[in-house]
């Protein structure tokens, strides 16, 4: 197989078969250190995993392959709360190997039942040899319509991402995921994941209320995504799901 470009992998419309480059063309010794997952508005923590850290509970290895492509193969578990949620940031902390890298990029695709759904390119940039960096990205999420999402809730995993990882215009890196989404009790007052990290999702959030920064504020300092294709059934932004000034709950969100 030829080496799969940029171009090739905008041009992809339901997920890969297998994985289009091997472990081995990671030759920069990049390494992911921990990876965490938050409501942006919020700065609650909906996922955290690391090398320091227990496993959580809302990620599995998909052992359907063996060997040791099975590790880049994930399978999470989340709330139906992160579909309605307009802003999602991550933070990625990884390292890198005695060589430095130049054009650090980021294709992530994600599908529902082999239909593209929504797509984010991230750019890092420049890394230096043997040093250890944070990536901090803000995913500005496309409205879901209730009929898909209510479709992802019914049928778990077939919701599935790919992400590619170039250096110069070079894939380097290719990992997949699957999610499954719960269906969330719509009285209650809160989203499922705000006391799950105890103390440190409410510091967050009340530095968040403190900073009084809006949801564009940062967006400068950060490596944004805004989707590039979104499935048919999407609502505008101003529908259910879109940030609202105001008490947030479930029953006048979720109905």
């Amino acid at each position: 197989m030829s080496a799969m470009t940029v171009e090739d992998i905008n041009k992809l419309n339901k997920p890969t078969d297998g994985f289009l480059c091997p472990l081995t063309a990671n030759t920069f010794g990049i390494e992911f250190l921990s990876f965490t997952i938050s409501d942006y508005n919020t700065k609650k923590v909906i996922f955290e995993v690391g090398r320091d850290n227990p496993t959580p509970q809302d990620i599995s290895v998909d052992f359907s392959t063996l060997g040791e492509d099975m590790y880049r193969r994930i399978k999470y578990n989340f709330s139906e709360d992160v579909l309605r949620l307009p802003l999602i940031q991550t933070s990625l902390v990884f390292s890198v190997g005695n060589r430095e890298i130049n054009g650090f990029r980021m294709i992530e695709r994600h599908y529902f039942r082999d239909q593209l759904v929504k797509s984010f390119d991230f750019a890092f940039g420049f890394c230096i040899p043997g040093s250890t960096n944070t990536w901090d990205s803000v995913y500005s999420m496309p409205p879901l319509s209730s009929e898909l999402i209510n479709e992802m809730i019914e049928n778990p995993y077939e919701t599935k991402s790919d992400s590619f990882y170039f250096v110069n215009g070079k894939l380097i890196m290719h990992n997949k995921a699957s999610y499954k989404y719960f269906r969330e009790d719509g009285a209650q007052s809160k989203k499922s994941y705000e006391d799950k990290f105890g103390a440190k999702g409410a510091k967050a959030a009340k530095a968040a209320k403190e900073s009084k920064v809006s949801d564009l504020d940062n967006f400068g300092e950060m490596k944004v995504a805004e989707s590039k294709e979104v499935a048919g059934g999407a609502r505008s932004a101003s529908a259910k799901g879109a940030s609202k000034d105001g008490p947030w709950s479930k029953e006048a969100d979720y109905n």
